[in-house]
């Protein structure tokens, strides 16, 4: 699908249904300074979401005032002559998708008429950049944005736009083997103006997206899943000449924890082929990194990983700052009963020598070049990546039911709460892997009444010094 419409003639359209609803009410009334005052109130609303706008900021233009919506949305301006005014809205939220905010006109009288600035609704964002195609489902939505180049910073018409993500296919048996991972894309090309748009994707389900003009492409980034059905996205390629995909720049930054304190050592990684970690003050460079649009994501054993898209310009340095939150996990197994490291690598032998799981020691795991590539030469373990470059990606085992369920994960004998703790370890950081497919082979130290599929526990080498 290709949408014949900028992303400007887009902003238009959304704001003139407003601007042409206010202008059938306004009359050639100049507010007058001789008149009763009164007092107007309003309402600031989120039409994409179905809820009030607070902390809006909102203005009357002729009167050079302005004021806050609450929590409600609501908002008052006391002592105001009766006339015509301009009444403009700004909110992050119409900073997140591109637009500047809302304007009406609006003829106050008595006081008593409500005036409302909204943002613009999905069907309005649907109909101005998906044309004629019929409105998407309640579970789908759009992403739309500008494509530049990283030279002169100027739209770049006719870049090719692509919108992926993957789901995990029930092949319509009971196997576990019979599931697989399927693909899907929707692609596009930017218009005159650099603008795109991709309808029809899906909510709550990790998307990819990247540009590419000539042989100048981005960097995969991640759309994580979100609610919101209407998301921007601004691309950036190198150029527009096929030699441009030479150009570099570098990018540098700081990495810190919840509580503002550096964090030294986290892996630095932009587009899984240049990689970093940061020093003892959290800061970090990476250098002769293509110019465009990038993805950064930032990794550390113990703590959740961050990724940020960054644009990087010809010659010049782009700073980013992330911050990381420690992994809230659940109470560890009682695996190391003597308390030392060493009983944990002991306790992984006597339960290898029993052989009811499926095992690999660091010299297996030290031949393979991904950890996704570690857990596909076990029995029984689907791998369901949940980004494009495969470094985020949740385990499921046979259940014991119909299809597969998502596997419990200890690391280091910790029960996670989520998978996602995988993407901050590399094959090397391993020291063994142990894999349960059901849970009456679970053995007893490993197991857990909330157990309810089988494990995968994930041993580093610092467990087991």
């Amino acid at each position: 699908m290709n949408p014949r419409i900028t992303v400007t003639a887009l902003l238009c359209l959304v704001a003139a249904p407003v601007v042409a609803h206010a202008q059938a009410q306004a009359h050639a009334q100049a507010p007058s300074q001789s008149t009763a005052r009164v007092t107007v109130t309003g309402l600031a609303f989120d039409s994409l979401r179905g809820v009030p706008l607070a902390n809006a900021f909102v203005t009357v233009a002729e009167r050079s005032r302005s004021t806050t919506s609450d929590a409600k949305g609501r908002f008052t301006f006391d002592t105001l002559p009766p006339g015509t005014y301009t009444f403009a809205m700004q909110h992050a939220v119409f900073d997140s998708l591109g637009l500047s905010g809302a304007t009406t006109r609006a003829v106050v009288t008595d006081g008593k008429a409500l005036v409302t600035l909204a943002l613009p609704s999905f069907a309005t964002f649907w109909r101005a950049v998906c044309g004629g195609i019929p409105v998407a489902a309640a579970d789908s939505g759009l992403v739309y944005g500008n494509v530049r180049d990283a030279r002169k910073q100027s739209p770049v018409p006719q870049a090719s736009v692509e919108v992926s993500w993957l789901d995990l296919v029930n092949l319509g048996t009971k196997q576990a083997s019979n599931f697989t991972q399927r693909r899907w894309k929707n692609e596009t090309q930017a218009d005159a103006q650099g603008g795109y748009a991709v309808c029809g994707v899906p909510l709550q389900t990790p998307l990819q997206v990247r540009a590419s003009y000539l042989a100048n492409r981005t960097g995969t980034l991640d759309l994580t899943p979100s609610p919101d059905r209407v998301r921007r996205r601004d691309l950036m390629v190198a150029g527009m000449l096929p030699g441009d995909s030479a150009l570099r720049g570098a990018i540098g930054g700081v990495v810190t924890d919840h509580d503002g304190m550096p964090v030294a050592g986290v892996r630095v990684i932009v587009d899984d082929q240049h990689e970093t970690r940061t020093d003892i003050d959290g800061r970090f460079n990476l250098r002769a990194i293509p110019t465009g649009s990038r993805q950064l994501d930032f990794a550390a054993i113990g703590m959740s990983p961050v990724s940020n898209a960054v644009d990087v310009l010809v010659g010049d340095t782009a700073f980013v700052s992330a911050t990381l939150r420690k992994v809230t996990n659940l109470e560890a197994m009682s695996i190391t009963a003597t308390g030392t490291r060493r009983r944990a690598a002991l306790n992984f032998l006597e339960r290898r020598k029993q052989g009811f799981g499926s095992y690999l020691d660091s010299t297996a795991i030290g031949a393979r070049a991904t950890l996704s590539a570690v857990f596909n030469g076990l029995p029984g373990i689907v791998v369901q990546s949940v980004s494009a470059n495969g470094r985020r990606f949740n385990l499921f085992l046979p259940s014991t039911g119909e299809g597969q369920c998502l596997a419990m994960l200890l690391v280091d004998g910790i029960q996670q709460i989520d998978h996602e703790i995988l993407s901050t370890l590399a094959p090397q950081d391993l020291a063994a892997v142990e894999v349960y497919q059901q849970r009456f082979t679970i053995p007893t130290e490993l197991l857990n009444r909330e157990i309810g599929c089988g494990v995968v526990a994930v041993w580093t080498k610092r467990a087991f010094r």
